[in-house]
């Protein structure tokens, strides 16, 4: 299930507490904070609604079912509950190469440009390698969306 997927079967509602609130589906922001009268009005909700925002292990971005709070970003509530007994787990978005040395960033679902730099302990990337770091690297015949 993608993300577009979730918000048609769960359907998320819209945070009423802040109008500029994110992750905006034409009708409003859906994301409720972490603090305040938006975390607040998410403890209120049915725990079969609540679904957790947050970073992966891998870089990328998820939502799971249920509250939490390691790695969490924000929470949304649905108008359809989670079924019992079940986890879910959406990519919302996939991990990104940040480059330290140009401050380019690059998705990297594979994490193919970091696994190649890091290998060879470059703290560079395609923008600021030079052809022969390219080459020694191996990505002169991947396609790492560079």
């Amino acid at each position: 299930m993608d993300f577009d997927e979730w918000c048609d079967t769960y359907k998320p509602i819209v945070n009423h507490i802040d109008k500029n609130a994110s992750f905006d589906n034409g009708e409003g922001g859906i994301m409720f904070e972490t603090y305040g009268d938006e975390v607040e009005f998410v403890k209120a909700q049915d725990a079969n609604k609540i679904w957790m925002y947050g970073d992966g292990d891998d870089g990328g971005s998820y939502i799971w079912s249920g509250w939490g709070f390691v790695n969490r970003l924000g929470y949304f509530i649905t108008d359809k509950p989670c079924p019992d007994n079940v986890t879910i787990q959406v990519r919302v978005s996939y991990n990104w190469f940040y480059c330290e040395n140009c401050s380019a960033e690059f998705e990297d679902p594979d994490n193919i440009i970091r696994d190649a730099f890091d290998e060879h302990d470059l703290e560079k990337c395609p923008e600021c390698a030079t052809l022969e770091e390219i080459t020694l690297v191996g990505l002169e015949n991947k396609n790492a969306n560079v």
